[in-house]
């Protein structure tokens, strides 16, 4: 029932805010989801409500009524999403002109309408601008860069709650994010330095951006393979 009701709920966003991409619908949507239930307890696994995780239900149960009104907005192009992709692909792949081990450029027909060229400079995956962060093989210290842009009215100041991951020191600056009206765009990072390897196991925790009734919340799950670059 998921893919129907979030259509429908992005559809109410379109008619609300028409110059929002996608993305914004979104980011709108994650960003104001709730990892509770009904009973103001974590959602749980059927049939006997053991733990979960964000990897079980995402970013939570969607609320309409705040994603109309997110207070933030994590946006990002199609120019971003091949950024992404090639990225993803090791270089002798992305490179490589033998059209019989091209998968990338191949299916990327369905995204660009033509073979996709892939930017000399890549940003790492991790960058995209998207909503969560996760990095599956974390190797030592690593920065992950995000922007937001504001949409509410007159200046107003976001300060940043940290649900810390076990094993991992994490600083956000600025801390603090002030904008001076709304469609004010700015950028932050985040620096993620393991204390030691999870061995396999993904280290869980979130970063929420919060003013008031407004919480921008954003999942993080990284893997620390090792704990030096």
């Amino acid at each position: 029932m998921s893919c129907p009701h979030v259509s429908a709920i992005a559809a109410i966003l379109r008619s609300a805010h028409p110059s929002w991409s996608p993305a914004a619908i979104k980011s709108a949507i994650m960003t104001t989801a709730t990892p509770m239930d009904n009973s103001k307890k974590l959602i749980g696994k059927n049939p006997n409500g053991s733990e979960t995780t964000p990897f079980d239900y995402g970013s939570g149960h969607v609320n309409p009524a705040a994603a109309l009104d997110p207070g933030l907005i994590y946006d990002f192009d199609s120019a971003d999403v091949i950024n992404f992709l090639c990225s993803l692909v090791p270089a002798r792949v992305r490179h490589c002109r033998d059209p019989k081990i091209r998968p990338l450029q191949r299916s990327s027909r369905n995204l660009t309408r033509e073979l996709l060229s892939c930017p000399k400079n890549l940003t790492p995956s991790y960058n995209l601008n998207y909503p969560s962060i996760g990095v599956a093989t974390m190797s030592g210290s690593f920065s992950a860069h995000r922007k937001v842009t504001y949409y509410g009215q007159g200046p107003t100041v976001y300060s940043p709650y940290v649900e810390y991951l076990a094993g991992v020191k994490l600083t956000v600056s600025p801390p603090q994010l002030k904008f001076s009206k709304a469609g004010k765009k700015l950028a932050y990072r985040i620096d993620f330095t393991p204390n030691h390897s999870s061995n396999g196991s993904f280290e869980l925790g979130s970063l929420t951006r919060s003013k008031g009734v407004h919480r921008v919340q954003s999942p993080i799950s990284l893997n620390a393979v090792s704990v030096s670059n």
